[in-house]
């Protein structure tokens, strides 16, 4: 009885992981149709990086290929139906989740959602804010030979942003992963500190595997700002450990001063 009983239950965990995928994909393709009816206004926001760095390197953007302009509008409105669906996914993932936590799992990790929408926003604005300044520098007389024109693919280009401001994003889930860690005991704040030349390794791997472009500058653009959040993780996770101890012991006053004397 027992075995059928656990039979069920994975088969309803199963029908509900299904039904939880089938809607991620939904909003998936919901996202994609927006960016698909609202190409050109991404298409000018992702260029946006990139127009003055190119103008004043005297830069033109071209098309090279006949299909090129339709692969451009399908590879931007896929990444921006990604970004659109994000939190449909994660509530999705959340819903699945949830119901297999404790009451004291679920309270400690229902601020992670809301921060994970939060940084992945500051990913990618600190992605927006880096990439003109990476354009420009790589189109700087010192990378580019006087007499030679800076004429780059459409495609390419618009596509590199894309992805790159998906990389910021997804990169600056760095902290929700290790505050979860955290949070369930695998780890500790002082296990992170004590494993710094580890973590930049890792570090440089992960933004390696991200970077879309493939160039080290990049990654290292990327892999800095990872870093950061690193060690800001280490510190508010030693400054949410202090708190939780100094209210453990005032109760734990407060308990024995409650205790009648005899």
């Amino acid at each position: 009885m027992a075995k059928e009983e656990q039979k069920l239950d994975l088969v309803e965990h199963l029908e509900e992981l299904r039904t939880r995928v089938i809607r991620s994909i939904i909003y998936i393709v919901i996202g994609f149709a927006a960016g698909w009816m609202f190409y050109n206004q991404i298409f000018h926001l992702l260029m946006a990086p990139l127009t003055k760095p190119i103008q004043l390197a005297d830069g033109k953007i071209i098309l090279q290929m006949v299909t090129e302009g339709f692969m451009t509008r399908f590879q931007v409105s896929a990444v921006a139906g990604i970004v659109i669906a994000v939190p449909g996914v994660l509530y999705e993932l959340w819903a699945f989740v949830a119901p297999g936590l404790t009451r004291d799992e679920r309270r400690a990790a229902a601020p992670l959602m809301p921060a994970a929408l939060s940084l992945f926003t500051a990913g990618v604005a600190v992605g927006y804010l880096i990439i003109p300044r990476f354009v420009s520098f790589m189109l700087s007389a010192a990378f580019r030979p006087e007499g030679v024109e800076a004429y780059l693919n459409m495609q390419r280009q618009v596509t590199m942003v894309a992805k790159l401001l998906l990389a910021f994003g997804l990169c600056f889930q760095l902290p929700i992963v290790l505050t979860f860690l955290i949070k369930a005991g695998i780890i500790s704040p002082e296990f992170l500190a004590a494993r710094r030349k580890e973590a930049v390794i890792g570090i440089m791997i992960l933004a390696a595997i991200v970077t879309p472009t493939w160039d080290l500058l990049t990654l290292l653009v990327l892999a800095g700002p990872m870093f950061v959040l690193y060690e800001a993780t280490i510190w508010f996770a030693r400054i949410t450990e202090r708190r939780k101890r100094a209210a453990e012991r005032a109760e734990a006053e407060t308990d024995v001063d409650e205790t009648p004397v005899e």
